[in-house]
């Protein structure tokens, strides 16, 4: 397990007035930025440089396609913006195309409980932080010079793997990968031609 970032005065005072003031400090306050980015880099060692969701190879990408994934959605839950159990890393296809302030995937959470919400019977998902995701869901790839071929198989026939395929449409990615393999148009699965072109910067 990597060592958990450290943050200076200014970032831990920056982290409570953004608490305060709710979910929109998050984009609005700029003394974030550098805590953001420890954020991020904590969760991409974390995830071995994968999507939490789909799986994918993140490594090396641009920031930019690389997402601060919040799985109880900051909009929801503020007081766990920056709750470690609460954040991970994903691309921007699972984060903003799909999940985005969803929580359809929770189980006998309202959005005014208290307590323990970071229970791993809460979520009908693979959760980033409470779950393995290999015990649930395996990715495998194949590749043919520069094509990447995927398929995912759900593990002992897992129901947090097994929602995970569906609720993230990994049907998607694997029919758009052997298409491109056998010479194929990619499908189009992305309506935002900025989160396409975001997607495309990490399809294999």
């Amino acid at each position: 397990m990597p060592s958990r970032p450290s943050f200076t005065n200014v970032e831990k005072r920056a982290m409570q007035e953004a608490s305060i003031r709710g979910h929109t400090a998050w984009d609005r306050n700029p003394d974030l930025a550098t805590l953001k980015e420890k954020i991020k880099n904590f969760s991409l060692i974390k995830t071995g440089s994968r999507c939490c969701y789909c799986g994918r190879n993140i490594y090396g990408e641009f920031g930019m396609v690389i997402d601060i994934e919040h799985i109880l959605p900051k909009s929801i839950y503020p007081k766990y913006m920056f709750r470690g159990r609460n954040l991970s890393a994903s691309c921007k296809r699972c984060n903003m195309n799909i999940k985005k302030s969803k929580t359809d995937f929770l189980i006998g959470i309202g959005t005014k409980k208290t307590g323990k919400l970071f229970r791993s019977s809460y979520y009908k998902l693979i959760h980033p932080n409470l779950d393995n995701y290999d015990s649930h869901l395996l990715l495998i790839s194949s590749q043919v010079g520069r094509k990447v071929m995927l398929k995912y198989m759900v593990v002992n026939e897992s129901n947090k793997g097994a929602f995970t395929y569906t609720y993230f449409k990994l049907d998607q990615l694997e029919k758009n990968s052997f298409d491109t393999v056998q010479g194929g148009r990619r499908r189009s699965e992305i309506e935002n031609p900025e989160l396409q072109e975001a997607f495309d910067a990490i399809d294999p």
